[in-house]
This record gives structure tokens, sequence and C-alpha cells, in this order.
């Protein structure tokens, strides 16, 4: 078996997921993974750090792991619909229950890999997205939670004890949130621009019942940049994760609370994304042998997208070590109130 950092990364995204069209002026459309698919083709194709793996289609038990089978039917019946509307956001088309089962099905499928070692680490650039996505309802874009579905299929088949999921998308994983809240094997941290959509992500939402002090929420005020996010990470996410000691790491990687995006109000730029995923693949191959994936969840301007990823996927083939520098002062207040919330419970 190769070192972990002699082994390729893995990389799932495919031309089916341009199929998923909630309509022609959505924010979330096929040119999302069009650019990525040229991304993906470029480094698979530049040499022997990236392989793509092959898609395959989730089945009816694994939905189930997140869902409702009463809530898939209701999907799975948009299929006889040119456009269906699961909420006002949340379009799909003859299409989208079949390309969201090989958004879930790819995603398992590279957890598979990384599980047998074939692989060092993997991301996963499918849509339709999923971290809104409640046991019975879709919202927020997406269809199935498939990074909820990702947890559990760790515990079901590969027996991961405890699980930590980050969710860097500018807007709050509730339904990841919600899957988990009472759940101590699954550590849930978010970081998110609050208030906002969709309402959830308060600093005192912690969990409940033997969940308690499992979800870590970090809201931020519109205009936070890469001093902010860094220093979040810095204080709160890597000691967070640090003391849990996961067995798997998997990242909900939304890439919305880039400065350029249109559907939020932050800052950060491409070196930030990568001081993240430094940490937290450096945390991966301190606590979990490496297994650490990542799944594409938002972000809508094409050029800051592909830049972002690319970064993340260079991260992915170094062992470069986060660099935090001073900052963040004008969070620190932020900061101290979830330390305090964390003191009661860790």
């Amino acid at each position: 078996m190769l070192p972990i950092n002699m082994r390729p990364s893995a990389i799932v995204t495919d031309p089916v997921f341009l199929k998923h069209e909630p309509g022609p002026y959505h924010p979330e459309n096929p040119q999302r993974i069009k650019t990525l698919l040229d991304l993906a083709g470029e480094v698979a194709g530049g040499g022997d750090r990236f392989e793509l793996l092959p898609l395959r289609s989730a089945v009816q038990a694994e939905l189930e792991l997140g869902h409702g089978s009463d809530y898939i039917d209701l999907v799975r019946s948009t299929s006889e619909h040119d456009r269906f509307a699961l909420d006002g956001d949340t379009i799909t088309c003859r299409d989208s229950f079949g390309v969201a089962l090989m958004a879930v099905g790819g995603f398992l499928q590279l957890l598979d890999a990384v599980a047998a070692s074939d692989y060092g680490n993997g991301f996963a650039m499918a849509r339709p997205p999923g971290h809104h996505a409640l046991r019975n309802r879709g919202m927020g874009f997406c269809l199935f939670n498939t990074v909820a579905i990702g947890a559990r299929y760790l515990q079901e088949k590969h027996g991961a004890r405890r699980v930590a999921i980050m969710d860097w998308d500018v807007h709050h994983g509730n339904g990841s949130q919600d899957a988990f809240y009472d759940d101590p094997s699954v550590l849930f941290l978010s970081t998110h621009q609050y208030p906002y959509y969709p309402g959830t992500g308060a600093a005192d939402e912690v969990g409940s019942g033997r969940g308690e002090g499992y979800t870590v929420n970090v809201p931020l005020p519109a205009g936070c940049g890469d001093a902010e996010y860094l220093a979040v990470f810095r204080d709160i996410i890597v000691p967070a994760i640090e003391r849990y000691e996961p067995d798997w790491l998997l990242v909900s990687a939304g890439f919305d609370s880039h400065r350029d995006d249109p559907l939020a109000a932050m800052g950060v730029t491409e070196r930030g994304f990568g001081v993240m995923a430094n940490a937290l693949l450096e945390l991966a191959r301190k606590h979990t042998g490496g297994k650490i994936a990542f799944l594409l969840e938002g972000g809508y301007d094409l050029a800051a997208l592909r830049n972002s990823v690319a970064t993340v996927l260079e991260c992915m083939q170094s062992e470069e070590a986060a660099s935090f520098e001073a900052g963040g002062e004008r969070i620190a207040t932020r900061i101290r109130e979830v330390l305090q919330i964390r003191e009661r419970y860790w």
C-alpha cells in the first residue's frame, strides 16, 4: 500500500450532472459543472496525481439513510414533469431524480475508494447540492442530502465510529445539522453568513439530548473575508476537530463565500479556501489516516468556483501546513461567544 502522500486523489464528476436543469435563469445551473468538468479533465489528464472515478447510481436503501421513503417517492415522481417545484427555489426537470441518484452514488463510490486506501483523498464535483435537504423535504436547490447520507454510509458500511462534517458553504447547512442534532457520533461544524438563508445556525444551536455539544455553529456577519474565516478555523474549528478525533472527515465545500459570488456578501479568496483546505487535510492526516472527502455544495460565480476548486485540488496533493496569521479582530466577540458555549461541553 502506498503512503498517503504518494497516492493519487480521486475526482468524481460527469457530464450527466449537466442534465439537471432547474430553469434558464436559475443560479444553480449546468454551467457550474461545465466549468468543473473542464478543470477535472485538465488535472486528470496532466499526470498521475488525480484520477477520475466512474459513477454509479444510489439505490433506495442508500437514500433511506438520509430520507423517508415517501419523500423519495415524491422526488421520483417529478420525473413525470417537465418542471416541478418542490419549493420556490428548488425546481426539478424530468432528469433531476436520476441525476440526483448519480450525485449520491458518485459520492458513495468516492468514499469506498478512499476507504480502500486506493486514493489519498477525494473530491466529488456533483450537483444538485444537498446540505439544505431535510429528511422529508427538499429546499435551497437541494434534493437529497448527499453528505448526510455519506456519513451514515461510512458508519454502516465502513464501521466509522466518529465522523466530522465541516460545512464552509456561505449558507447554513440546516439539513445536515438536523440529521445529526441528537447524535454524538457525528460532529457537525458550520461557518456561514448570518442572519441569512435559511435562517438557522445561531451560535446557541448546539445539539440536543446525547448530541448536545456536537453541533458547532459559527454565524458570521456579512463582509467577512480570509482574516475572519481563518481566525475561526484557528480558534474554533481546528481545536474542535482535534478534540473530537474523528475516523472520517467530510467537507461540504460551498464556494459562495467567495468575494465575487452573486448570492452572498462575504469576501473569501482562493487563498482563504486553500488555507482552510490545508487545515482540514492536516487534521485528516493526523486523525483519520487521511480519510477525507470534499463534496461540492454552492458557488455561483463561475470563475471564482473554478479557481477555488482548483486551489483545493492543489492542496489535496500537497502536505503544506495551514498558515494562520494574526487577524480576525472584527469578529473577536463572536469567537469568544462560541468558545464560551463550547466550554460547557468540552
